[in-house]
């Protein structure tokens, strides 16, 4: 296999996840899902496998919805991927036809409009998509159902929050656990890199008494299995010219030293210097390649989202994260009352904050809480990142 960090895979080079993909499958065929990671963990290439190989009786629509910034965009889209579709299959989009009469569809700055000219209005839109949908597929046979894989939902909802306002945030989320709940041949998968707890909370804030989610499995795709990610590494190392006396030990300690993360395999090897490596050249090369200042491997992103998410506690964050990198280097590993003490020799500490954040630290995937209740980088990559960029 050839690198290609960040690029589009085709779906029998996205490997290591066939378990958790059948697994999503059987979660599907009694309710939704929402996929909650950090970036680059391979959420996305789950869903473009899951589109591509999706099981009889199944159709799939994939879509990010990242770039939309109001509720109508979205409304609109889903109604435009939804006829292509169904083209495909069987073309039933009988309400929705009512609905734009003549124009059938005809849109102005991706927003449908009727034959007065107005604007579609949104929820109607995804009202009578989804009855549409649902009349398709009862006519296609008693066991087909629809599957809108839709990535990256938090953004969706941050960015009609800020370009429309919160209320309509709350209404698209309320009208998408409403349609779920009322459409049983239709199912969800929504994504989020960033969690919807932090949108939740600042919809909240503005009055939003929802739960959106309690309805949906949430999963959480984590890095490959070690033989998985060794076994990745190897067939990587087999697509390069590039000399190394122990293939296989190189392929296991390069995969450990980026935490079996697909995204961070395919980048490190496809930065191997062409005269050859060793394990110990291999550990040299990602410290140079996270540190440098001009490096395209954006850790610094789990550094800038702590002033933007956890406003006035970001530097009760930092100091928490800090002592967790420090313990977690040298073998000891924090627990609570050790990080309050610790953290009280600085100044006084709420114990209350103090748990809250570390809740929230790990909601976001920063740490892991063991079984011991004590505290870990949930990634060994951003650990080592941490402490090299904070000369920890």
């Amino acid at each position: 296999m050839k690198t290609n960090p960040g690029g589009q895979l085709s779906p029998d080079q996205i490997v290591g996840r066939d378990e958790l993909i059948a697994s999503m499958w059987a979660t599907l065929e009694g309710q939704s899902i929402y996929m909650n990671d950090l970036r680059r963990i391979g959420k996305t290439q789950i869903m473009v496998k899951m589109h591509a190989e999706p099981p009889t009786q199944w159709v799939t629509v994939k879509c990010d919805l990242g770039g939309m910034h109001s509720a109508a965009e979205f409304a609109t889209q889903a109604y435009r991927d939804s006829l292509k579709v169904l083209d495909t299959k069987q073309k039933v989009l009988r309400t929705m036809g009512n609905l734009l009469g003549s124009l059938k569809g005809a849109e102005i700055a991706g927003i449908l409009k009727l034959p007065d000219g107005s604007s579609a209005p949104w929820k109607e839109v995804l009202r009578r998509t989804f009855s549409d949908i649902e009349e398709a597929m009862i006519q296609l046979g008693p066991n087909h159902r629809m599957l809108f894989l839709w990535d990256e939902v938090p953004f969706l909802l941050e960015n009609i929050a800020r370009s429309e306002n919160a209320g309509v945030a709350m209404e698209v989320l309320d009208v998408l656990r409403a349609l779920g709940q009322d459409h049983d041949r239709i199912r969800l998968l929504l994504t989020g890199s960033i969690g919807l707890h932090h949108i939740l909370a600042e919809l909240q804030k503005q009055g939003y008494n929802g739960t959106p989610l309690n309805r949906m499995e949430h999963v959480q795709p984590g890095p490959l299995e070690a033989a998985n990610g060794i076994a990745l590494a190897e067939s990587l190392f087999g697509g390069l010219a590039v000399p190394c006396a122990d293939p296989q030990g190189c392929a296991v300690e390069l995969a450990e030293a980026v935490g079996h993360v697909p995204f961070y395999i395919h980048k490190l090897i496809s930065r191997l210097p062409k005269g050859g490596v060793t394990s110990a050249s291999i550990q040299a090369l990602l410290d140079r390649e996270i540190t440098s200042d001009n490096n395209d491997w954006d850790l610094e992103h789990y550094r800038k989202r702590l002033g933007r998410y956890y406003g006035p506690d970001e530097k009760l964050a930092l100091q928490i994260l800090d002592a967790i990198a420090i313990g977690e280097s040298s073998g000891k590993l924090l627990s609570f009352q050790a990080m309050r003490k610790l953290l009280s020799a600085k100044g006084p500490v709420n114990e209350e904050t103090l748990r809250a954040l570390l809740k929230l630290l790990c909601q976001d995937h920063y740490l892991i809480r063991t079984t011991a209740n004590e505290y870990r980088f949930y990634l060994t990559l951003i650990r080592r990142w941490w402490c090299l960029d904070r000369n920890l």
